[in-house]
Formats: C-alpha cells, sequence, structure tokens
C-alpha cells in the first residue's frame, strides 16, 4: 500500500504519456485489423485513421492541461513535471494535430496507403513528451533515440524515390553520429561527477571553482548532438537533403515539432544543471554557433531555386537566432527563446501547409519557385496570408517575427554582445533578400502557361485561419503571448 500511495503522483502526472502509449497499441490494432478488409474491400482507411488520431490527440491535449500537479520530479527523478513541460506538451500535440488534419488530401494524392503513418505520428507524440520531461540523461538519450528511430523510417518513406532513401540513409549515419557522441559525453560527465541525474548535477556545480578537460569535453559532446538534431551549423549538412528527399507531411513534422522538445532539452542542461558555466563557457560557445548558423542560412538560402531547400536553410538561421538568445543567460533571454520558439512553429506549420498544398498541383516532387507563380489569382486571400507569414519569417514590423527578433536582440544587447548583434541585424537584413524574392515572384511574375491550385481541404484551412488569426491576434494585444512566456520562463528558473 505504502509503495502504491509513494507513487501515485507520479501516475497521475504521467496520465497523458500513459494513454498515448495504450493508444499506440489501439492505432495498430485498428489498422491491422481494418487492413485486410479494407484491402478487400477497395476502401480507404486513411480517413478513419486520421479522425481516430485527431481524437486521441485531441484528448492528451486535454489531460496535458488538466495535469494536477504541477511541479514535481516524478520516477526517482528521472522525470519533471513543470510549467515548461505543460505548455511545451500542449503545443507539440497541438502542432501534431495540425500536420494529422492537413495530411489527407496529401496521403491521397501520393497513393500513401499505410496505416503505420499514423501509428508513428502517435509514437511521436510521446516520445517528444517523455523528452520534455526527462530529467535524466540516460532518459533523454533513450526518448530521443526512440524519437530518432521514427524519423530514420519517415524520412526514408517514399520506397520508389531514390532521393528519399539517400535522406533517410543520410540522417540515419549521421544521426547515429550524433547519439554516440551524446552517450560519450554523459559518460564523460558520470565520470567526472557520479552522477546523471540534471538536478543532481546542478547542486554539484553551483559553487564548482573549475572542472576538468574531460568535463568540458563531454558538455560539447552533449550539446553538440542535441545541436545536430536542430540542424544548427556546424552540425547542419543534413537538414537540406532530409527535407527535400522525405515526403512533405514528413517535412512538415520536422520542421515544426521536434525543435520545440529538443529546446526544453537545451534548456533544462543550460539553465537547471550547468548554470555555473555561463560566464567562461556557454556564453561563447553558443555565440559561436549562433554566428556560424546565421552565417549559414544566409548565405546558402541566398542561391536555392527550390522551396524546400530555402525553408530547410532558412530554418538553419532561425536556430541561430535561438542559439544567440541562450547565450543571454537571463530570464529575459530564455522569454526571448520561448516566445521565438512558439512564433516560428506557427509561421512554419502555415509555410509547409502551403508547400503540401502546392504539391496536391504540381507534377514536380522538388519544387521550385517556378511552381508557386499564379497562386495570387487564383486565391487571393491564401496569397496574402502565405506573404504575411513569409514577412514575418523576415521580421518585417509589425507581425510576430519582428517582435521575436527584436526579443532575441534586446537580450543580446543587454549581455554587452553589441558585435553579435550587429552582425545577427546584418545577417536578418542579408536573408531577407531571398524572402522578397518569393513576393516579387508571387505578384510580378506572370504565367506562360495555364496554372491551376486544388481548393484547400478543410483541415488545413481551419488551421491556416487559425494561424492567421493568431499572427493578426499578437499584433493587435501582444501582452497574452508575453505573460504567458514570461510565466514558463520564471518557472524553469525557480
Amino acid at each position: 500500500m505504502k509503495f502504491s500511495l509513494f507513487f501515485q503522483n507520479d501516475t497521475i502526472a504521467f496520465l497523458p504519456e500513459l494513454f498515448l502509449a495504450i493508444s499506440i497499441l489501439v492505432v495498430l490494432m485498428h489498422g491491422s485489423f481494418l487492413g485486410l478488409s479494407a484491402a478487400a474491400l477497395y476502401t480507404y482507411l486513411t480517413p478513419s485513421m486520421i479522425r481516430l488520431t485527431s481524437i486521441i490527440l485531441f484528448i492528451s491535449a486535454f489531460l496535458v492541461i488538466n495535469n494536477p500537479i504541477e511541479s514535481q520530479t516524478l520516477w526517482n527523478s528521472i522525470f519533471i513535471t513543470d510549467h515548461l513541460s505543460i505548455w511545451l506538451k500542449l503545443f507539440v500535440v497541438l502542432g501534431l494535430l495540425a500536420c494529422v488534419s492537413v495530411s489527407e488530401a496529401y496521403m491521397f494524392s501520393v497513393r500513401l496507403r499505410a496505416f503505420e503513418f499514423f501509428f508513428f505520428i502517435i509514437s511521436i507524440c510521446l516520445s517528444l513528451c517523455l523528452l520534455i520531461s526527462s530529467y535524466d540523461l540516460l532518459s533523454i538519450y533513450l526518448n530521443m533515440e526512440f524519437m530518432s528511430l521514427i524519423f530514420y523510417v519517415l524520412a526514408a518513406w517514399k520506397k520508389n524515390s531514390y532521393f528519399s532513401a539517400e535522406a533517410g540513409l543520410k540522417y540515419f549515419i549521421l544521426g547515429s553520429v550524433a547519439s554516440v557522441f551524446f552517450l560519450f559525453g554523459a559518460s564523460l560527465i558520470y565520470f567526472s561527477m557520479g552522477t546523471t541525474n540534471l538536478g543532481s548535477l546542478g547542486l554539484l556545480t553551483e559553487n564548482l571553482a573549475g572542472c576538468s578537460p574531460l568535463f568540458y569535453l563531454g558538455l560539447i559532446c552533449l550539446i553538440s548532438a542535441l545541436l545536430f538534431k536542430l540542424g544548427s551549423a556546424p552540425y547542419h549538412m543534413w537538414i537540406a537533403d532530409v527535407y527535400e528527399g522525405a515526403p512533405t507531411i514528413v517535412s512538415l513534422i520536422f520542421a515544426s515539432v521536434p525543435k520545440l522538445a529538443i529546446f526544453a532539452v537545451v534548456l533544462r542542461l543550460v539553465y537547471t544543471s550547468f548554470w555555473c558555466l555561463f560566464p567562461v563557457f556557454w556564453e561563447d560557445f553558443f555565440c559561436l554557433c549562433g554566428l556560424f548558423s546565421l552565417f549559414i542560412g544566409c548565405v546558402c538560402g541566398l542561391g536555392e531555386t527550390k522551396i524546400k531547400r530555402l525553408l530547410a536553410f532558412s530554418s538553419v538561421g532561425h536556430v541561430g537566432f535561438l542559439c544567440l538568445g541562450l547565450a543571454s543567460g537571463s530570464v529575459e533571454g530564455i522569454q526571448s527563446v520561448l516566445f521565438y520558439l512558439l512564433i516560428y512553429m506557427l509561421t512554419a506549420i502555415f509555410l509547409w501547409i502551403y508547400v503540401l498544398h502546392l504539391d496536391l498541383t504540381s507534377d514536380n516532387s522538388f519544387l521550385t519557385f517556378s511552381d508557386v507563380i499564379g497562386l495570387v489569382r487564383s486565391n487571393p486571400v491564401f496569397g496574402l496570408g502565405i506573404a504575411l507569414m513569409i514577412f514575418s519569417l523576415a521580421g518585417v514590423p509589425p507581425l510576430g517575427g519582428f517582435f521575436a527578433k527584436l526579443n532575441i536582440f534586446v537580450s543580446v544587447i543587454d549581455s554587452s554582445y553589441y558585435l553579435v548583434a550587429i552582425f545577427a541585424v546584418l545577417t536578418s537584413v542579408v536573408s531577407a533578400f531571398y524572402y522578397i524574392r518569393l513576393i516579387k515572384i508571387f505578384y510580378f511574375e506572370k504565367a506562360e502557361n495555364w496554372f491551376y491550385f486544388a481548393p484547400l481541404t478543410k483541415g488545413a484551412a481551419f488551421f491556416v485561419v487559425t494561424i492567421g488569426w493568431t499572427v493578426i491576434f499578437f499584433m493587435l494585444s501582444p501582452n497574452l503571448f508575453y505573460l504567458l512566456i514570461y510565466k514558463i520562463a520564471i518557472g524553469l528558473m525557480i
């Protein structure tokens, strides 16, 4: 009885994850039992799978919101629940719900009939929720590998595509190397400190005067593995090929959702476990990674003519801004990083829904800028929304992307990194060129041939309108977003 009462709070706090684990079995059984009958009757199983997956994700979001345990370590301090984990889990679930809702027309168009795709979606949701709550290096590694194994399969989902196989193989090889680096770094930290728990590491390093070179080498290996998963330079080699070679719906998931969970791990490592290393290590490390990412995202995107590769290098630049926010070492820095993550996730989902929409009407699997000519004439409202989101990515006021970058600049300037702020502004101005080039193609290029764009599906239209109104509401009243993000940032520091 005492044992069951001891873990009662742990079980209650883990209800969303337990529900997702059971739902994985439900989705697998549903697809297995109905798959044979659907094939025999020549029926289409995907709509029922989308409805079932959407219901599971909606219930998961409800369980996350109504979690009665606000802040506590769970299962012998292997996991933790706090404001950061609760809100980021909610954003992850809603992001995956958007991905599922817009997938039906694309899956029908590319003849993707496998129900296992939705099994993987629920598994991704479970792995990301566990990764957000991880409070030990071993649990971080296991959940990161759980997530990565699913992404390796999804990246190579197009069995008859050479480029999809290349993307999956490249992601698998480089991801395996990153996992080896993470394990090597965790072993060096355990060798130096005698523990892998993030809370215990924070207590041991609180008043630490000096550290051994092996300890710093372990930290570099840990953060380098996480930055690889984010696509930060100089660990960005895989990102453009994987975004282009993977199915578009998989690229949508890659671009929008996992960054939230991985940045939660980075924030816990930097601000919880190794806070004492800020003046001597973290500031220089994240400044270098941020500046390098900004330079790569700025320069490599200028010569691109393919939309997916352009968005890939754009994400490298945005990860650079997030690294600069981490380098500030203040509550305002955490707030700017979380706010940037939220705005970027919304914008990325909107733009990748548009790319998914283009895939339905284009015969070319590698979408180029010429494929977007004529959209504004066929659907002016949707074209205006895309233009606003592109301006938001470029940081044009008064859109959300401008305020997200402004918060990063303010936190960097408060830390007296004036040259870094000037370089970030210059790269942001240069990278605005390839965003504005898209606007020019939208509105001023004339189509030589007859063009046709399929209408948006109901799910895609719902999320496009929701994200559009969210951005407009932010322009009118940004205080709600700022207060929410500040609450999350304060919860991490406490």
